[in-house]
């Protein structure tokens, strides 16, 4: 019960990694919120999860508005009696060459990624400052510290959480509220499908996997939460600013 009494806002966390997470911090205690735009996987999710004995809500979440945004930090403060570490998951990948990629949809994932994670911490900081600390835990990815053809357009979007993530942590540090970020490599999600499919398919995908982790396989969602376990709890007291990678070994 590593994060008993925690009182933790996912932000994307319906499904892949964010649920697997949600999961994790249930089993370990921790009272969870999950703001998704696809709201009924969110309340399916929460319903689940309090089996666990602890408070668990679904509230519908779209980080293209800070509206929506605002709504749901007031909402899952309200039903958790506060917010006191904040998962930031909402995201979305497409690919394509830079000549040939469309200007609007570049616009878009900047839009979803890195906007929506700076409106995410914008309105959740005040209910962390008002729980007196906490933990916010961005979500970028191995993509975002070294690029791969036809990724130019995700890779400078996780580039720039990256680079939030350490302003951030360090503007909050006087508030006792920890900042990281998470740097997952290749996750069997299939939020991956369009690198997938730009590659060629999943055979393609499998060899190139094969060659390039040293552990020689995909990583799985449940293999990546105990990262954002670890950061929000007490176990992370003195780490902030920090760029964590879950990859297999691919950034060695």
């Amino acid at each position: 019960m590593r994060l008993q009494g925690k009182r933790a806002l996912f932000v994307g966390g319906a499904t892949g990694i964010g649920r697997a997470c949600a999961e994790d911090f249930a089993r370990n205690g921790a009272n969870v919120a999950i703001a998704d735009i696809n709201v009924d996987g969110a309340k399916e999710l929460a319903i689940e999860l309090q089996q666990h004995d602890v408070k668990a809500s679904g509230i519908h979440c779209d980080v293209l508005q800070e509206s929506s945004i605002t709504q749901a930090v007031k909402q899952a403060e309200s039903d958790m009696g506060g917010i006191d570490t904040v998962l930031i998951f909402a995201a979305m990948m497409r690919t394509g060459n830079v000549v040939d990629f469309d200007a609007e949809l570049w616009d878009t994932l900047f839009a979803t990624n890195v906007r929506g994670t700076f409106l995410t911490a914008k309105h959740t900081v005040p209910a962390l400052r008002r729980a007196g600390g906490g933990s916010i835990i961005t979500t970028a990815s191995l993509a975002g510290l070294r690029g791969a053809p036809g990724m130019a357009a995700y890779a400078s979007t996780k580039g720039a959480v990256i680079a939030f993530t350490t302003t951030l942590a360090l503007e909050l540090a006087p508030d006792n509220i920890r900042v990281n970020s998470v740097l997952p490599g290749w996750i069997d999600t299939p939020f991956n499908n369009p690198a997938i499919d730009h590659m060629g398919g999943a055979a393609s995908q499998a060899q190139l996997v094969e060659q390039i982790v040293p552990l020689g396989r995909q990583g799985t969602p449940p293999e990546v939460s105990p990262m954002y376990v670890f950061l929000a709890s007490d176990e992370s007291r003195y780490i902030t600013a920090k760029s964590m990678m879950v990859d297999g070994g691919m950034a060695h």
